[in-house]
């Protein structure tokens, strides 16, 4: 049936008697009546409102309830009756016109800044995301009743797109959209058919290709990207779980002509920065410590490219001067481990010296500016049975020779962003001292996280909260204290707690002045002009073979709040970390 020229059967006299409802919850089943006949045979509406969905818990740790789901003839995933991971489009209702969370102006919609507004909108963006964070899509869709009159939603790593609010009982434009939605290709549907559903492993032996990707039952899609094609499964990465940005998923991936084990990264990178493939071969031949890019390549595809010039003629976005605009991008790499696994504190310190030196030789030969350092970025793998440490995720770094400003705003994981950069109200220079900064910031958390020590849970926790705070005057406290607050971590090996004192020792300079008449030496941040101090601190430390010998592993320590040890609860200034647990 062709859903140009055909016409659903829809009663509109049953869609305007709807809206006498006073009570949303009865117009639940009408609606759906109603409005069944506008989509395809084997699509169905569904109504979910009494029924939480317990796999949506993408924001704030909070399953979604959807008034109405619409699921298309695929089999179900889950025993649930709400089901984001299955959803073609959800349809929210209301029937006071308070809680439109817009309005519609001269100048397009914009945002209503009543709290029945937002409240709304909130919940349209989280459904929205429900949607497309539980599924492998470009964008999806949602539906917005409002007594008799409507709006349409569409989410893209970009923005949220919202049409003027119209009458649906009058107006076909949503008995429409509802008979195409489900009549048109599944990309322009929002599903991303560059992943393809191979759950038989393709030609090669299912059970190996499991085995080796290490999942048993769950689906295993077949990626091509550029010259390689690769089979994946589930995801090992979260930052996709929020509405807009890059949204980047880390996939443990096989090769499917080799067999080779390795790390597919699927983003959607920032235009206008240098895309990741390209750093890593300005680096390649200059920086060591770095993994090595097997295959990247932009996403091919009008759905794979969104922001300010990317939307329908009929749909609005709000907040144009925050859009930018996204290309769907996938990279492949070596795949490791995360640094908190570290074999031993001394092990641990080898690989941030080995990251550390993969940051000198970007500055200082390549002229790249990494500007992200954190625990996330900081991997480890083993080479001929020596275990290094690689600096990854180059997405946001800047070349010297660019001009301008790099970023829409300041770019950093905010828990080991410098204190300095963290208390300017307006955006600042980064500085060398500020990225070495971060690497003993990374040292710090880790420490209290996951190094062996008698610190109590309650007292753990209130040292992270340190990092987490939004103000960073507490961060400034603790650079600036020096060596005199470590032996309150109550680390269990000496020759970690001292190399760690004396690197604070270092930094205390940038946040602490000293009285006229204080008769202590003079104040300098001359060493954090350059990375040889900080290099040589940890070579020399390093030395040491009784801590060579000493075995003390990594320990997710007791903390009252563990919320805060989550790898993945990490954020940037405005978004999650690329990688989390990509161990073999």
């Amino acid at each position: 049936m062709d859903p140009d020229t055909s016409s659903p059967q829809v009663d509109y006299d049953a869609l305007s008697r709807i809206s006498q409802y006073k009570n949303e919850i009865k117009m639940y089943d009408p609606l759906i009546a109603a409005l069944e006949p506008a989509v395809a045979e084997n699509w169905s509406f569904v109504n979910t409102s009494a029924h939480l969905d317990p796999d949506s818990k993408f924001l704030l740790n909070t399953p979604v309830k959807l008034d109405i789901a619409l699921y298309g003839s695929i089999l179900p995933s889950n025993d649930n009756i709400c089901r984001s991971c299955d959803a073609e489009l959800f349809i929210e209702v209301k029937t006071d016109p308070a809680d439109d969370p817009f309005e519609d102006t001269d100048n397009g919609v914009v945002p209503r800044s009543s709290a029945r507004g937002m409240d709304t909108r909130g919940q349209v963006i989280t459904y929205l995301n429900a949607i497309q964070a539980s599924q492998l899509r470009t964008h999806s869709f949602g539906v917005l009743i409002i007594a008799n009159h409507c709006r349409l939603f569409r989410l893209t790593r970009s923005a949220m797109e919202v049409t003027k609010l119209f009458d649906y009982t009058t107006s076909p434009f949503l008995v429409r959209f509802l008979w195409h939605l489900p009549h048109a290709p599944p990309d322009v549907r929002g599903l991303d058919t560059t992943f393809e559903k191979n759950a038989a492993g393709g030609s090669r032996d299912s059970r190996r290709t499991r085995e080796l990707i290490n999942v048993i039952e769950k689906p295993v899609w077949s990626v091509t990207i550029g010259d390689h094609s690769f089979y994946v499964s589930h995801y090992l990465t979260r930052s996709h779980h929020l509405p807009v940005g890059r949204g980047t998923r880390c996939f443990v991936a096989v090769e499917t002509k080799t067999d080779r084990i390795c790390l597919v990264k699927d983003t959607w990178r920032v235009v206008g920065y240098h895309p990741e493939g390209q750093v890593y071969a300005r680096l390649k031949e200059q920086v060591q410590n770095i993994p090595n890019a097997i295959v990247a390549k932009d996403v091919d595809g009008p759905h794979h490219h969104c922001g300010v010039d990317n939307y329908p003629f009929l749909w609005s976005k709000f907040k144009e001067e925050a859009i930018r605009d996204h290309q769907h991008y996938r990279l492949v790499l070596d795949v490791g481990r995360p640094l908190v696994e570290f074999g031993s504190t001394h092990e641990l310190v080898k690989c941030m010296l080995d990251a550390l030196q993969a940051h000198c030789d970007a500055w200082t030969k390549a002229r790249v500016e990494h500007r992200d350092v954190s625990v996330g970025n900081i991997i480890l793998v083993v080479d001929k049975g020596i275990t290094r440490g690689l600096l990854i995720d180059w997405e946001l770094s800047r070349y010297e020779s660019d001009d301008g400003a790099r970023a829409y705003e300041r770019v950093g994981t905010r828990q080991f962003m410098s204190a300095r950069l963290s208390s300017a109200t307006e955006p600042q220079a980064r500085e060398l001292a500020d990225d070495l900064e971060s690497f003993l910031l990374v040292l710090l958390w880790v420490a209290i996280s996951y190094a062996p020590g008698t610190m109590t849970a309650k007292a753990r926790a209130d040292e992270l909260q340190v990092f987490d705070d939004a103000n960073p005057a507490a961060k400034r406290r603790l650079i600036s204290s020096g060596k005199s607050s470590i032996a309150y971590f109550k680390l269990s090996s000496p020759h970690f707690e001292h190399l760690v004192g004396k690197l604070m020792d270092g930094f205390e300079a940038r946040y602490r002045t000293r009285l006229r008449l204080d008769p202590g030496p003079p104040i300098s941040t001359v060493r954090l002009e350059s990375h040889g101090w900080m290099l040589e601190m940890l070579r020399k430390a390093l030395e040491d073979e009784t801590w060579r010998a000493l075995e003390d592993a990594a320990e997710v320590q007791p903390v009252m709040r563990p919320e805060v040890m989550g790898l993945m609860g990490l954020k940037r200034t405005y978004e999650i970390p690329e990688y989390g647990r990509c161990s073999k």
